[in-house]
């Protein structure tokens, strides 16, 4: 069963981290790379846009804390800890935590559940920007309206109705016509 979704798998302790590259090969994830340092981590990050960060806690160059700083806007991150840190790091950032005594059901689960709500926000992103898109092509009807009903003596559904007229026949879109009318009255 192939999954969607590359990952780095970064911790300390190397040993761990191939075992966990060996299990989540064995269900169908793409192992980008393995690393034990903060700084390796970024360089990867950076080179290979994974879609999560498998990690631990500390590294022997620097803490969670200092790599989701440098990565928070670059990928996702789910962190291994102890619990102790676990109130620690979900208090301060976005990471989702599991503990350490881990089975491969709840960090399949896991994994599963973090790619689920990047395609959330993805989806949510997208419609977003469309919503921004529409807003402009509507202000920008709105300004070439007021200009028909200023430099023609239209009505607002006059002006409307015109600029609708205009875009039926000639094929192009509302917001294409509402640019041509704001050109020519420069």
């Amino acid at each position: 069963m192939a999954q969607d979704g590359r990952i780095i798998i970064a911790l300390s302790n190397i040993e761990t981290a191939k075992k966990l590259k060996s299990l989540l090969m064995q269900e169908g994830y793409e192992i980008i790379a393995l690393c034990a340092s903060g700084n390796e981590l970024i360089r990867l990050v950076m080179q290979h846009s994974p879609d999560l960060v498998l990690v631990g806690y500390k590294f022997k160059d620097m803490s969670l804390l200092d790599v989701y700083e440098t990565l928070v806007d670059v990928t996702s991150f789910l962190a291994i800890v102890n619990e102790p840190y676990k109130s620690f790091i979900e208090e301060d950032t976005d990471i989702y935590c599991i503990g350490t005594k881990i089975s491969n059901v709840l960090l399949t689960n896991a994994i599963n559940l973090i790619f689920q709500s990047k395609k959330r926000i993805k989806k949510l992103r997208d419609q977003v920007e469309k919503l921004e898109h529409t807003l402009e092509d509507r202000k920008l009807i709105e300004k070439a309206k007021g200009q028909l009903m200023k430099t023609s003596g239209l009505t607002e559904n006059e002006a409307f109705r015109y600029m609708q007229k205009i875009s039926m026949d000639s094929g192009k879109r509302m917001k294409d016509i509402a640019s041509l009318i704001l050109s020519e009255n420069e």
